[in-house]
């Protein structure tokens, strides 16, 4: 495919000079320091997002399959799988507004798959987050 350094790669040292050259040049000035960190915060979250999409958009896919009781082929093309995904998901919200999930047994297998999804989310968006919950202990 490509030759390194890849996209995470890439990323990942623009990030790193931000935070070791950049981030204390500007300890003096507050709102460009914030707005580095916000900065440096944005490319860690699109390296872990590029890093992690294509596992979670396929247990995404798998999950939601095992809840509609069907054997849909993930498509192969990335966008769209993307908009497949997005369709089923939208379809998703229509059936729990139709009350489709409200038996018990459903509503467990609904609540299996919301729990997981949120945890891949956390797993891009803020890591530490999903660790302090880890420390924390599991959900009652």
């Amino acid at each position: 495919m490509y030759d390194r350094p890849h996209a995470g790669e890439l990323l990942e040292a623009a990030w790193h000079h931000l935070e070791t050259l950049v981030i204390p040049a500007l300890k003096h000035d507050r709102k460009l320091y914030f707005q580095t960190l916000v900065a440096i915060n944005v490319l860690k979250v699109v390296a872990r997002e590029q890093r992690y999409r294509p596992d979670h958009l396929k247990a995404q896919w798998n999950r939601l399959n095992a809840m509609q009781d069907v054997d849909l082929p993930l498509p192969r093309e990335w966008e769209e799988s993307l908009a497949a995904l997005a369709i089923r998901n939208r379809e998703l919200c229509y059936d729990i507004r139709a009350g489709r999930y409200d038996a018990d047994f459903l509503r467990e297998t609904l609540y299996q798959h919301l729990y997981a999804t949120t945890l891949e989310q956390l797993q891009v968006a803020n890591p530490r987050y999903l660790e302090q919950l880890a420390a924390e202990g599991p959900v009652s």
